[in-house]
């Protein structure tokens, strides 16, 4: 159905593109554990940005979870629905992954065993492990921090939801976008890590928030395609390109932008912590700026490639990818990969086979556990439903 260009946005319940989009960010974060290993040529440098995956991940949990929430608010079932299509969404896999890190992983692979008093099992439990972190942890839970915010955003955004009016919402997601590049400055110069502000959820609130206030702007009307269209095809690429250029200059192989390093350098230390606090807004912005476009329709180029049916396989098994690629990795590295250097003479040639060794290895145990395990587990979503009964007393408008 067409839309004139000053008609709200109305959007279908599933959409295609969002599962490229996913498909994106889940290559960039493998890209960036992955493939900066490749020092020839420089060739590593192309993705030493690949971090900012996680930023497209959180500004997509912010409109998808914001826009279920909103819809639904109203409707029986809305704590118990979301909350149950969450847990079978994401406990399986992640509690599956604990209980072999914790409990076989240093038998199988002795390279990749680690101290559990130094890492304690409660923590990665009860999605604790990003509070005060002082390193990211050992292989399989390495990435598990920024799991650990989406679930702390899931327990907490349901309910502000369910009580504020849409007005209230917006003031308080434009107040965390605001206010997060402002919380990441201070927090630095009190002397807190770069790793912590990378980790901690009150420090990574702005790409949640943007994204949560683009899902208000669609469910209520105020986004409309040309706005959309508009906003996003100036700010998408500008921003997206700056931020690029400005995490290759100062934050590149060394100095990432959650190391100690980052502090260090061109720029100064105040100089470069005000980049550490505003980059990762600078990234939230494009990527949300993104988001608008694709949404409006009008972005017919990007829409293709992120509709493209492999992009959208690997969006869907992204949560997979995400989570195996740090065990897969590693263990490649300490295991597979010497065997590539002992028998092919040159370096880059050797790396380059045993990377796409691991690719392979990844995605077969993603596809497995895609088909067996995850999907048949999400199929009991559909026994976690809303009713038509209302909750609520009085609706809650804008």
């Amino acid at each position: 159905m067409k839309t004139g260009p000053s008609e709200p946005l109305h959007l279908p319940e599933y959409l295609p593109a969002l599962d490229g989009l996913r498909g994106v960010a889940v290559l960039m974060v493998i890209a960036y554990h992955s493939l900066t290993v490749l020092r020839s040529a420089s060739l590593g440098a192309l993705f030493q940005v690949g971090w900012a995956g996680v930023d497209l991940f959180f500004v997509l949990s912010g409109f998808l979870i914001t826009r279920i929430l909103v819809q639904t608010r109203e409707r029986g079932g809305y704590f118990r629905t979301f909350y149950a299509r969450r847990a079978l969404r994401i406990w399986p896999l992640y509690y599956l992954l604990l209980l072999f890190a914790f409990g076989v992983m240093g038998w199988l692979l002795p390279a990749l065993a680690f101290d559990p008093q130094r890492y304690p099992w409660p923590r990665y439990a009860l999605y604790l492990q990003n509070l005060g972190m002082t390193e990211f942890g050992p292989a399989l839970l390495n990435v598990t921090w920024s799991l650990a915010i989406e679930e702390q955003f899931y327990l907490v955004w349901p309910l502000l939801v369910y009580f504020l009016r849409n007005g209230q919402l917006r003031v308080l997601l434009w107040t965390c976008v605001l206010l997060s590049p402002v919380a990441r400055l201070a927090a630095l110069w009190e002397g807190v890590t770069p790793l912590q502000v990378y980790t901690f959820t009150l420090f990574r609130l702005d790409g949640l928030a943007l994204g949560g206030l683009l899902a208000l702007g669609v469910v209520d009307g105020r986004a409309t395609v040309d706005g959309l269209a508009r906003w996003g095809g100036r700010l998408a690429v500008p921003a997206l390109l700056v931020a690029l250029g400005l995490s290759f200059a100062f934050f590149g192989e060394g100095a990432a932008i959650h190391m100690a390093t980052a502090l260090t350098g061109a720029g100064g230390p105040w100089g470069r912590a005000l980049l550490v606090a505003g980059l990762y807004s600078l990234w939230a912005l494009g990527f949300a700026s993104l988001l608008g476009w694709v949404l409006s329709g009008r972005a017919s180029l990007l829409q293709g490639v992120l509709q493209w049916r492999p992009l959208r396989f690997v969006g869907q098994v992204s949560y997979g990818l995400y989570l195996f690629h740090a065990l897969v990795i590693p263990a490649g590295g300490y295991y597979t990969r010497p065997l590539f250097y002992r028998y092919i003479p040159s370096t880059f040639v050797a790396t380059g086979l045993g990377i796409l060794f691991e690719y392979a290895v990844l995605l077969a145990l993603t596809v497995v556990s895609w088909r067996c395990f995850e999907r048949p587990l999400l199929r009991l979503k559909d026994r976690f439903t809303h009713t038509d009964a209302s909750e609520k007393a009085v609706a809650p408008t804008a």
